[in-house]
């Protein structure tokens, strides 16, 4: 049979047509990749990080609690927008809808605190343990230091540990008490070296590389060299990934870790 000019025109047409219909069923029943939510759980007032709060996407029948600093991942979330609710007892519950488009470290979720019972004993209001602190006042500007060190958040070295090792460098010391850390020359000050994360991944790439470190003394940013002051200036130090750093060291910075410093007083 000899088709024409139009008749072929018209199969030709019908062909496309047909194999776009294919590629449009196909890819409606392709399901989008679900993806990994990472998100954090802080106080509103303090910026403290909230452990066991636990976050649910609702919709989906997704939950999981939150870690020693805060943090929570939640896997299997299929792209688009999703009801997450937050609640932690002494908390007020809060509900959020989020938009979710691929692997996210998403926000960080802040709960105020519930109002206190007016009496005590109120159903469904767990009762509280008075806390007695004690110790000496001359050191409770280290209050903060030594209630994390007790929580296990963060790697430390106390007075004694600095004490031993009055006679090197300070970064040196550094490098070496935590893993997540390296020295390296200071390509502004020659002669000099400089701390930096070991292979730490960066929050949106995949790529393992060495990034910078958030540095604060007596909780006030630290921008001088590291290497004026020595580990005897020192009453205790803290390093943290960035990720896992109190809520109020946590800034939006480049850099993949914070290191905090106290000075003997």
């Amino acid at each position: 049979m000899k088709l024409t000019l139009d008749s072929r025109l018209t199969i030709a047409i019908s062909l496309a047509a047909l194999a776009a219909a294919a590629c449009a069923r196909l890819e409606a029943q392709t399901p989008a990749k679900a993806s990994v939510v990472i998100a954090g759980v802080t106080d509103a007032e303090s910026g403290a990080p909230l452990a066991d709060a636990q976050v649910s996407v609702s919709d989906l029948n997704l939950s999981a609690r939150t870690d020693w600093s805060g943090e929570v991942r939640i896997p299997n979330v299929a792209a688009g927008k999703h009801k997450f609710e937050i609640r932690r007892a002494g908390y007020a519950p809060l509900d959020v809808d989020l938009m979710v488009q691929g692997d996210s470290m998403g926000p960080v979720f802040r709960l105020a605190k519930a109002d206190a019972p007016s009496t005590p004993g109120t159903p469904g209001t767990p009762a509280l343990e008075p806390v007695k602190v004690s110790g000496d006042p001359s050191t409770s500007y280290l209050a903060d230091f030594e209630r994390r060190r007790a929580q296990g958040r963060g790697r430390f070295l106390t007075a004694a540990d600095l004490d031993k090792k009055a006679n090197r460098s300070l970064v040196a010391v550094l490098a070496n008490a935590f893993g997540g850390l390296m020295s390296t020359p200071d390509p502004a000050r020659p002669g000099h070296n400089i701390l930096m994360t070991r292979g730490t991944k960066p929050r949106l790439t995949n790529v393992d590389v060495h990034c910078g470190i958030d540095i604060y003394l007596d909780n006030s940013q630290y921008l001088d060299d590291l290497e004026a002051l020595h580990p005897s200036d020192l009453a205790g130090v803290e390093y943290y990934p960035i990720e896992s750093a109190p809520g109020e060291y946590r800034k939006l910075t480049d850099n993949c870790g914070v290191l905090v410093l106290w000075s003997r007083k």
